[in-house]
């Protein structure tokens, strides 16, 4: 599938049943950030909220929780955790629906083990031991490459969204390389991995191995920082409207892309992450407001 889809079946599954409550809604767990970088998860949480999940935890080391506390939004969670232990056991408790990992990480802060090993290792005994949505981003991305085996045993439904220069590292090619051959790369890295690849980037490709979607909507404003970690976060609130993840994380691409569109109208070259966060409901309504 290639083009700006109209996603007409997708907008109605968004429609809300009378009798229902957060807790159908979908509970997102963001593991991210770190001391220098809380903003990375922060914007995950938000863009989840504002996509409609019912619950989203930010999962965080204690040592920079009161950073968080001061910049989140006060429907933000949280859950200070040591080990993927104790991350597995808050999934299950919290019956958690769908988790991103990695905007923001820092290597040596999952494990007393200061080396990309560590980090390597907490997101392989997570992605291994549970059957949910799981969302790689960034730092999570840059610690598997050349070195991805652990995707092909995962348990989890995979989402992977580097962007070029990360997915360029992960594979062991140069950009350009990369550059020229998009289209044919992230559905092969999906194929043969069993997952979904989002490689982010204009005109983002989403191919689940079987099939190409090519996004249109979006504008260079929004090369901006935090872009990608808004999109992990909608990913991860969508993944649980309808069964079909692909569909979402396809919606979930165009939506973004609308976001920043209207975004920079109001703000030009000036858009930010958090200026997408706030435009997404606006543009869940923009073309379907009779739907919706």
């Amino acid at each position: 599938m290639k083009g700006s889809p109209l996603f007409s079946d997708f907008y109605l599954k968004l429609r809300r049943n009378p009798d229902t409550s957060k807790y159908d809604y979908g509970h997102v767990l963001v593991i991210a950030g770190s001391k220098y970088m809380p903003g990375a998860g922060i914007l995950c949480c938000n863009a989840a909220l504002r996509t409609g999940a019912g619950l989203v935890t930010y999962a965080v080391q204690s040592g920079f929780l009161n950073a968080v506390y001061a910049l989140s939004k006060p429907e933000t969670m949280y859950f200070v955790y040591e080990t993927a232990g104790g991350i597995l056991k808050f999934i299950s408790d919290r019956k958690v629906s769908s988790v991103i990992i990695g905007p923001g990480l820092e290597r040596n802060k999952v494990s007393s083990r200061a080396s990309s090993e560590a980090l390597y290792d907490f997101i392989n005994e997570i992605i291994s031991s549970v059957t949910i949505p799981v969302v790689l981003d960034a730092c999570a991305i840059s610690t598997l490459n050349e070195n991805f085996e652990v995707l092909k045993k995962a348990k989890a439904r995979i989402v992977i969204t580097p962007h070029e220069g990360e997915f360029a590292k992960l594979i062991g090619k140069p950009v350009s390389y990369v550059k020229e051959n998009r289209e044919k790369l992230a559905e092969n890295f999906a194929k043969d991995n069993s997952l979904i690849c989002v490689l982010k980037g204009n005109k983002t490709l989403v191919s689940d191995g079987k099939t190409l979607y090519k996004n249109n909507s979006g504008t260079p404003a929004m090369a901006s920082a935090g872009s990608g970690d808004v999109l992990s976060g909608m990913i991860a609130a969508l993944s649980v409207i309808g069964g079909d993840l692909f569909e979402a994380v396809k919606f979930s691409a165009y939506v973004h892309g609308l976001a920043g569109e209207i975004s920079e109208k109001d703000k030009g070259i000036g858009v930010i992450a958090s200026d997408i966060v706030e435009n997404i409901p606006y543009a869940l309504k923009a073309k379907y407001k009779d739907k919706v």
